[in-house]
């Protein structure tokens, strides 16, 4: 079972995400809560390219 890290946008804290914490609200958009402030964080798939599927990290 896969894990990622993510640093959360609103408090600038890294994180773990379990794979059974991720939502998928549509098909293009992860769905997280982080874990140190609660917010609900929203976060773009790729969706073409070698890295399809993965989230955006920014860049």
């Amino acid at each position: 079972m896969p894990m990622l890290v993510k640093k959360c946008p609103k408090c600038g804290m890294l994180f773990w995400i379990k794979e059974q914490e991720i939502q998928y609200p549509d098909e293009n958009t992860m769905k997280i809560t982080c874990n140190h402030c609660q917010q609900t964080l929203r976060i773009p798939l790729i969706t073409k390219g070698a890295n399809a599927g993965a989230p955006k990290m920014g860049h």
